[in-house]
């Protein structure tokens, strides 16, 4: 028996340059299934959550680049959900695709109006659909130089960082370590490669340089505010991670 979504995905779709970390926000659950399959296969690291206090929650956990969220939620709701993730500091700019199954022109007036940034009406492709968060991911500058680790903020390019909405004061050495972890995340940052990172020549002298710097960034984001941890995993390196909200 053919899925009731399965027609319009069957289709290979094109991966994006690299992994874009998309909360799916859908508790229907063939759908869902269909959703997070195709993202995957787009080279996208897939959060599903069913309910608005989850997508609030999970947004704020795993920052992500983009999010698709359905307006019809059994437990809360897609306008509510919408609302609240704009109305939150660590969310405000992060790209929503809604799905909906009402094409009226008074509803995409009233999407737009809530902060969603596209929309597509069920049912829909798959290709579209991937080319629709490639499109809003450029529009919003979401682009391989931003890296969103819940509310840690990393420019890939120059090393500047946001805990929120307010920027970390960092060393030329401090940046160049937090890129990497940046660049690594969700995966280990290997001692090896963080001790090749680009650091002034003066701080090469200390045999300890790369301890006291993370010593110095979880300091740092500890005084910011927190919400991310740097982990040690021995005699491997150093891992980015989000903190639970709860």
């Amino acid at each position: 028996m053919v899925q009731p979504y399965a027609l319009y995905w069957s289709r290979p779709v094109e991966s994006l340059q690299r992994p874009t970390i998309a909360l799916l926000v859908e508790d229907d659950a063939p759908l869902a299934a269909m959703l997070e399959r195709h993202l995957a296969r787009a080279g996208m690291i897939v959060h599903l959550v069913r309910t608005q206090q989850d997508a609030v929650r999970r947004a704020a956990e795993v920052g992500p680049d983009v999010i698709l969220l359905d307006l019809a939620l059994a437990e809360g709701s897609g306008a509510g959900t919408c609302r609240e993730l704009r109305a939150r500091a660590d969310t405000a700019d992060v790209p929503v695709v809604v799905i909906t199954a009402n094409p009226l022109l008074t509803t995409k007036a009233e999407l737009f109006h809530l902060g969603a940034d596209d929309y597509m009406v069920k049912p829909f492709d798959a290709d579209e659909m991937i080319m629709r968060i490639g499109a809003v991911l450029r529009r919003r500058g979401r682009t391989s130089g931003l890296r969103r680790i819940g509310p840690l903020a990393v420019s890939l390019e120059t090393g500047d960082a946001w805990l929120g909405p307010t920027q970390m004061e960092l060393t030329a050495a401090e940046r160049s370590v937090l890129t990497e972890l940046a660049r690594s995340w969700p995966m280990l940052a290997p001692r090896e490669r963080l001790l090749r990172a680009p650091w002034r020549s003066d701080l090469l002298a200390s045999p300890n340089v790369l301890e006291q710097l993370v010593g110095r960034l979880r300091r740092k984001i500890a005084a910011a505010g927190g919400g991310v941890e740097i982990r040690a995993v021995r005699r491997s390196g150093y891992l980015l991670r989000a903190q639970s909200a709860g």
